[in-house]
C-alpha cells in the first residue's frame, strides 16, 4: 500500500513538472500567493510587493477554500500565510502546500499580527522559510524573500528529479533482469536478448541507443560469470 502511494505520488508530481513546474518557473515575474482573511492586510502586502522593484503578480485569498484552489492553478514562488484564520489555521495551510505535488516546492513564510514562539517553532520544523510579524513585512523584505525562494525551489527541484531518476534506473534495471531470465529460460539468450533490451528502453521512451549510458544499471564483476 505504502509503495503505491509513493508512486501516486510521483506520479503527480511529474505531471505537475510537465505542467506547470520547470518550465515555468522561467516566467517573467514572482508569482506570490498570500492567505490572511484581513482585506486591510492583503492590500498592504499586496502593495508592499508592487515596491520591491521587482515584478510581481500576487493573488490575494481570505480563507482555506480560496487558498486550496489557488493551489491548484498554478506554481507559485512565495506563499505568505497568516496563522489565525477564522477556519483552521496557518499551520493547516502550510500542511497543503508541503503536500501539494505543484507546490511543494515553494517558499513559505507564516505571518501574524504578533508571531508566536510556539507558532514560529512548529512552523519552521515543517519547512518554512521564516515566520515573520506582519508589520516586518516591508518591500526590502519581501524583496529578499522572493529572491530567496529561487534557491528553495532549486533544492527542491533537485530532490525530486533525483527521486525521479533513481525510481526509473530501478525499474529499467528490474526489466533487464526479466529479459534476461526469460532469455535464459528458452535457451535464446545470446541471439535475442539486445534485441529485446533495446526494445524494451526504447518503449520507456529512449530512442537513441548510441546515446545510452547505461553502466550504472549493473555492477562490475563480469556478466552471467557462474561460479
Amino acid at each position: 500500500m505504502a509503495d503505491k502511494t509513493k508512486d501516486a505520488e510521483l506520479a503527480a508530481i511529474r505531471a505537475a513538472y510537465r505542467k506547470d513546474g520547470l518550465q515555468d518557473r522561467q516566467r517573467a515575474s514572482f508569482e506570490v500567493l498570500v492567505l490572511d482573511d484581513s482585506r486591510f492586510d492583503q492590500n498592504q502586502i499586496k502593495r508592499a510587493c508592487g515596491k520591491t522593484g521587482l515584478p510581481v503578480t500576487t493573488r490575494l485569498t481570505s480563507d482555506m477554500d480560496e487558498f486550496s484552489q489557488a493551489l491548484d492553478e498554478k506554481a507559485y514562488d512565495v506563499i505568505l500565510i497568516d496563522y489565525m484564520l477564522p477556519k483552521g489555521n496557518g499551520l493547516a495551510a502550510q500542511r497543503l502546500v508541503n503536500n501539494h505535488a505543484m507546490n511543494f516546492g515553494a517558499a513559505v513564510v507564516m505571518i501574524s499580527s504578533e508571531m508566536r514562539t510556539d507558532v514560529a517553532v512548529a512552523s519552521m520544523k515543517k519547512g518554512s522559510m521564516d515566520c515573520l510579524n506582519k508589520d516586518a513585512l516591508d518591500p526590502e523584505k519581501l524583496r529578499e524573500i522572493m529572491m530567496a525562494s529561487a534557491k528553495i525551489f532549486s533544492e527542491a527541484s533537485r530532490h525530486w528529479i533525483g527521486e525521479l531518476l533513481a525510481q526509473q534506473r530501478v525499474q529499467i534495471a528490474q526489466d533487464v533482469a526479466k529479459v534476461v531470465r526469460d532469455e535464459m529460460e528458452f535457451g535464446r539468450f545470446v541471439d535475442t536478448i539486445d534485441k529485446r533490451i533495446i526494445d524494451m528502453l526504447a518503449s520507456k521512451g529512449f530512442t537513441e541507443p548510441e546515446n545510452w549510458n547505461v553502466s550504472y544499471l549493473f555492477d562490475a564483476d563480469e556478466p552471467l560469470k557462474f561460479r
